[in-house]
C-alpha cells in the first residue's frame, strides 16, 4: 500500500509540473504575442548605412517627398514601427533618393519621455538622432517607471557608433535643445497630433496631411508615398 501511494504520488508530482510548464509556456508565448517586435540596433546599423543624416532628417534634404513622423520614444507603438514598416521604408524610398524623413519627439507618455527626448537630441548635433532613438527602442522599459535615468541614457547614448559620448552628455544641457523640443509641440498643435506614432506626408513641414496615427503597414506608406511622388512630376 505504502509502496502505491508512492507511485501514485510520484506520477501526480510529475503531473503538476508538466501542468505548471505548459501554462508558463502559454503565458509567454500569449505576451509575445502582444508585445511589439523589437527593433535591433546591429540592424540599424545596417539600414542607415551609407543614408545621410542632417540633424531631424535621414536621406537626401532635396529628396521630393518628406515623411515627419511624431514619436514618443516609451511608446512601444513607435517601436512597433521602427521594428517593421520603417527598414522597408527607408531601404525602398529614402536610400533611393525619393523620400526624406524627420523624427519629431515628444513627450506625451510623461517625465520619462522628456529626459530620453533630450538625450536623442544631443544625438542629433551629431547626426546620429535615428541611430539613437531606434538604440533607445532596443532596451525601452515600463512607461514611466523611472527607469530613463543619466545612468540609462549613458548606456543609450554609448551604444551609437562613433557618437562623441562626452559631448553628447554635455549638450544635453543645451537651452537650444530644450527650445527644438518645444518647438515639436507647437507643430503637434498646428496639426492637430494628439497621439504617437503619427505620420505626416507631404514636401515640406508648411503643407503636411496626415498619412497614419498608428502603425502603418510599410504598403500603405508605399501607396502614400507613390501618390505624392506622382503630384511633384
Amino acid at each position: 500500500m505504502t509502496r502505491r501511494l508512492s507511485i501514485f504520488s510520484g506520477v501526480l508530482g510529475a503531473a503538476l509540473a508538466i501542468l505548471v510548464i505548459a501554462v508558463a509556456i502559454s503565458t509567454k508565448s500569449g505576451n509575445d504575442a502582444a508585445r511589439p517586435r523589437r527593433a535591433a540596433t546591429r540592424d540599424v546599423t545596417r539600414i542607415l548605412r551609407g543614408i545621410p543624416q542632417n540633424g531631424l532628417v535621414l536621406g537626401n534634404p532635396r529628396a521630393p517627398v518628406l515623411l515627419v513622423e511624431f514619436a514618443d520614444l516609451q511608446c512601444p507603438y513607435c517601436r512597433e514601427f521602427a521594428a517593421t514598416s520603417w527598414p522597408d521604408i527607408v531601404q525602398r524610398y529614402v536610400r533611393t533618393g525619393k523620400v526624406r524623413m524627420e523624427l519629431r519627439l515628444t513627450d506625451v507618455l510623461g517625465k520619462d519621455s522628456a529626459k530620453a527626448n533630450t538625450a536623442v537630441m544631443a544625438a542629433e548635433r551629431q547626426n546620429k538622432m535615428w541611430d539613437a532613438s531606434m538604440r533607445f527602442y532596443d532596451v525601452q522599459g515600463e512607461e514611466n517607471s523611472g527607469y530613463v535615468t543619466p545612468r540609462f541614457l549613458r548606456g543609450v547614448l554609448s551604444g551609437v557608433r562613433g557618437i562623441d559620448l562626452a559631448q553628447a552628455l554635455k549638450d544635453e544641457r543645451s537651452p537650444t535643445i530644450r527650445d527644438d523640443l518645444a518647438a515639436v509641440h507647437s507643430l503637434m498643435s498646428r496639426y492637430a497630433v494628439t497621439s504617437t506614432p503619427t505620420i505626416m506626408i507631404g514636401t515640406d513641414t508648411n503643407d503636411l496631411e496626415l498619412l497614419s496615427a498608428g502603425v502603418p503597414s510599410a504598403d500603405k506608406l508605399a501607396q502614400a508615398i507613390n501618390q505624392q511622388l506622382l503630384k511633384t512630376i
